[in-house]
């Protein structure tokens, strides 16, 4: 291995980032319900159902605000308890990542600026949401928003994020392994703020612009996720070392295999999500293009495993179970797309039946299993070493 990949992977797993780990593990296990819950409201298309927003975590079982509000025992209305348990779990994503992003600089050189620049987001996003007149917005939704103080929010997010990129830009002229860590965190981090403050304020832009909204806001969640995945992986390259390869000739063939497997799945969620919100004929061919191309890249990967034996043990499992996933999904398309425009009768947006639901919710949540795990394949490939000049370590070629 060279010293550069030594020094790349130095300090990435040690015992300090256990805490990181555990906090990850805890963000991703409160996503993965984050993530069902918001493909059914776009399946069911109740995503406004209440037009109010912000509510509190205990708004479902009373709201002092709104006398008459139904209790949560009371209220008989799937799609409002779909809509506002999305909403709690999307408080308690919000936390935990936020706790995760603290973690994470508390190591930093530049941990100062770090934490500083996370305080300022917190600070900005309290701001933006506290511009909404909830009062007014029962009668005048568009007239809710305060505009002087949702600019005020949005300028402190905006410094809180240029401190953030400081205390990237002083890690990683330390040259740690750190600040890849740092660099995923942030993007987690910023990532999840936006998709709180984008499924927020859809509520009261809707009727300007709620399906783009809608649409971005379901992207950039499928994008949290796979980021988190990321994250994991970082923090598990320390406990075994990659495998070299004997040129870069080798190595480059294996790095593009893999980051052009990452672009296709992300492109393939652009389409998706431009299928599912807005129906496009076009759509409907790209998406149905890439999920052929996506299954051929993921054997190119694998095939790149079993040419360099090494490194087969490195991602050939990952790209294994990729496969499957994909396999899995192609079927569930399939179902949905037959289900969805295939009954040559007019185009019925929401799922009627529990088994229209179930079908599209779950090609949507296998989507973003394929997403991260795409990710994953990418983060290790880049991290394969090439063997020093005059190595006596030669992987196997061939077979």
């Amino acid at each position: 291995m060279t010293e550069d990949a030594k020094t790349a992977l130095q300090g990435i797993d040690t015992n300090g980032d256990d805490r990181v780990r555990t906090f990850v593990w805890v963000s991703i296990l409160l996503t993965l319900p984050l993530l069902l819950l918001g493909t059914l409201i776009t399946t069911f298309r109740v995503g406004m159902v209440d037009p109010l927003w912000p509510t509190e975590p205990w708004y479902l079982i009373i709201d002092p605000s709104r006398p008459d509000t139904t209790p949560l025992w009371k209220e008989d209305r799937p799609g409002y308890l779909i809509e506002h348990i999305h909403r709690v779990f999307g408080y308690l994503v919000g936390f935990a990542i936020l706790a995760q992003t603290v973690v994470i600089g508390l190591k930093s050189r530049a941990m100062g600026v770090w934490i500083i620049g996370v305080a300022g987001v917190i600070v900005g996003t309290v701001l933006a949401m506290g511009s909404i007149d909830r009062k007014l917005a029962i009668s005048d939704p568009l007239g809710a928003v305060q505009p002087g103080i949702l600019r005020a929010g949005i300028g402190v997010i905006l410094a809180g994020i240029g401190a953030i990129a400081v205390a990237l830009v002083l890690e990683f002229r330390e040259k740690g392994a750190r600040r890849f860590l740092m660099a995923v965190g942030a993007l987690v981090f910023l990532g999840v703020i936006t998709q709180g403050l984008l499924g927020g304020l859809r509520v009261y832009l809707n009727a300007i612009g709620g399906t783009q909204l809608a649409s971005i806001h379901g992207a950039v969640g499928q994008i949290v996720f796979a980021l988190l995945a990321g994250l994991l992986t970082i923090l598990a390259l320390g406990k075994s070392s990659p495998p070299a390869l004997e040129t870069s000739k080798a190595r480059r063939s294996v790095i593009i295999w893999a980051h052009g497997l990452l672009a296709l799945c992300l492109l393939q969620l652009a389409w998706a999500v431009w299928l599912r919100h807005f129906h496009h004929p076009l759509a409907q061919r790209l998406h149905l293009f890439f999920g052929c191309l996506i299954p051929a890249f993921i054997i190119g990967v694998h095939l790149k495993g079993l040419q360099y034996r090494s490194i087969f043990r490195w991602f050939g499992p990952g790209s294994g179970i990729l496969f499957l996933l994909v396999l899995v999904q192609v079927l569930l398309g399939i179902e949905a797309w037959l289900g969805k425009f295939g009954t040559n009768k007019p185009l019925i947006e929401a799922a009627t039946t529990f088994g229209q639901a179930a079908i599209r919710s779950t090609h949507a949540m296998v989507g973003a299993f394929i997403l991260g795990g795409a990710l994953v394949l990418s983060i290790r490939a880049s991290w394969i070493p090439k063997l020093p000049v005059g190595s006596a370590s030669n992987p196997q070629v061939g077979g």
